[in-house]
């Protein structure tokens, strides 16, 4: 008897720390706020070699990066969203599929009210309002 008293124990106490242990990771329907950052809610644009980019971050972390034509840019309609690292200034896409010329992580390299300069793998690219 006291050999199941001590498993059932055991099983508490391990189900306990399994359930506490989840509790930082972002789950599927759970909501983000990037409004305090000032490259969120805005439209930024940028000509570029054959027509004009539009890339924008939604502040509960929704994305979209496309050009004058209608087409996405970089394979972006692969995308769901992105999360964001302050301390790193990175951006990281959420893509339900890569493709070899897809840039999934983005550094900000500079941003004020006026421009947004961002590092898609060693191309630099500067965006305006």
């Amino acid at each position: 008897m006291k050999k199941y008293a001590y498993l059932i124990i055991m099983v508490l106490v391990c189900t306990i720390l399994f359930a506490g242990c989840s509790g930082n990771e972002k789950t599927e329907g759970q909501s983000v706020d990037y409004s305090k950052y000032s490259f969120v809610n805005t439209s930024w644009t940028r000509d570029a070699e054959h027509d004009t980019e539009t890339i924008r971050f939604g502040e509960d972390g929704s994305f979209s990066y496309y050009c004058g034509c209608g087409n996405s840019v970089n394979d972006s309609d692969l995308c769901e969203g992105y999360t964001y690292d302050d301390d790193t200034k990175t951006i990281t896409l959420n893509c339900i599929e890569t493709t070899d010329e897809m840039v999934t992580t983005i550094k900000i390299v500079k941003c004020d009210e006026n421009s947004l300069h961002l590092d898609f793998d060693g191309e630099i690219r500067i965006f305006e309002k």
